[in-house]
């Protein structure tokens, strides 16, 4: 029988053995990846822009469009390489450049090799312009790429990839809509932001963009999201903001149908929503609405307002909901005026109080 003494030796040395073993794995792994460092640093970044042809050849062929970039160059974020692609563009079906990127900054992460995926530190994209066109048959193609009836809740796979990644910055992009099914001219949201960043499921983002002149004031979106995937929506929890100083809603109708007939009035929104699974469980709007004349349906008699102001709300929880007003104030141009006004409508499900 082994002593209590050779027991205490065989631990020491177990121990040690696998102290060693340790030792030489973490070794061998940062050998690994100072070669691959070094690699990169001295043998394949510095030739990069002799690979350009067969970047953009095989960016092609997974995009199936033709790609075309300007010109790659590397460098280095301490660790970390860089790369920069300039004049990049992407071609659709007919041959029109329907996505054109003027820069593009790539910082690449590490990760990418634990994720056996292209993964970006950051990823700065620096005036593109993308080409939204609906054809006379109604197809959408955005970027070149046509997208089918219902399949924008399926979480495409490059809307997954992009929501791996850490940060994502859209500088002063031009979005340009062309409609040949309503031959309306063409429509340019200008200066437009996006900033992006994803941390283990939640996805923080802020939209800016600018319409043109006399329809609109610049726009700004804002949201704090939850969610591990866009094929299971129903999961995701979030808020939202939505903030539009002016806008010309009867000016409108030329590119998008109105709900209702809307032959003038202006307004402006600042809303806050927050849903949960799916489902917009708590919505309150600023709404401001000027010089507004409508009618809501075609057996009702047209609206004429001069002015309409004030909060909304609206609340769910379970199957009860709560729609309230706060100063919500009216003026037509018949001589009806509605003073500032707070007013609350309560629904309890299972019970005769309201």
């Amino acid at each position: 029988m082994m002593t209590l003494p050779e027991r205490f030796g065989w631990l020491r040395i177990s121990s040690l053995w696998a102290y060693r073993i340790l030792t030489a794995f973490v070794l061998a792994i940062g050998l690994a990846f100072a070669g691959m460092v070094l690699g990169l640093r001295y043998w394949i970044l510095p030739k990069v822009e002799s690979y350009r042809e067969d970047i953009a050849r095989i960016v092609s062929e997974r995009a199936r469009q033709k790609v075309t970039i300007g010109s790659i160059s590397a460098g280095w974020d301490g660790l970390r390489p860089q790369l920069v692609l300039e004049q990049v563009t992407v071609y659709d079906t007919a041959g029109r450049p329907a996505l054109e990127l003027a820069r593009i900054d790539n910082t690449l992460s590490w990760t990418s090799v634990l994720a056996r995926e292209l993964r970006f530190y950051a990823l700065d994209i620096y005036r593109p312009t993308l080409n939204i066109r609906r054809d006379e048959r109604g197809t959408v193609s955005i970027g070149g790429i046509e997208v089918a009836a219902g399949e924008g809740g399926g979480g495409g796979g490059f809307a997954e990839w992009l929501l791996r990644q850490r940060d994502v910055e859209i500088h002063d992009a031009t979005i340009i809509w062309n409609d040949e099914q309503r031959k309306a001219p063409r429509l340019e949201l200008k200066n437009v932001s996006l900033q992006l960043f994803n941390r283990s499921g939640r996805h923080r983002f802020g939209v800016r963009a600018t319409p043109p002149r006399g329809l609109a004031a610049p726009l700004d979106l804002r949201g704090d999201v939850t969610g591990e995937s866009l094929k299971s929506l129903n999961d995701w929890n979030g808020e939202l903001f939505l903030q539009l100083d002016y806008v010309d809603i009867a000016a409108w109708r030329t590119w998008f149908p109105l709900p209702v007939h809307f032959p003038r009035g202006t307004g402006a929104l600042r809303a806050w929503l927050t849903f949960s699974r799916d489902r917009l469980v708590n919505a309150v709007a600023d709404v401001r609405l000027a010089n507004v004349l409508t009618r809501l349906g075609e057996e009702l008699p047209q609206l004429d307002l001069r002015e309409l102001g004030g909060r909304v709300g609206w609340k769910q929880s379970g199957g009860d909901f709560e729609v309230s007003t706060s100063q919500l104030r009216l003026t037509t141009n018949d001589g009806i005026k509605v003073p500032p006004t707070d007013f609350a409508l309560r629904f309890i499900s299972g019970d005769e109080r309201r």
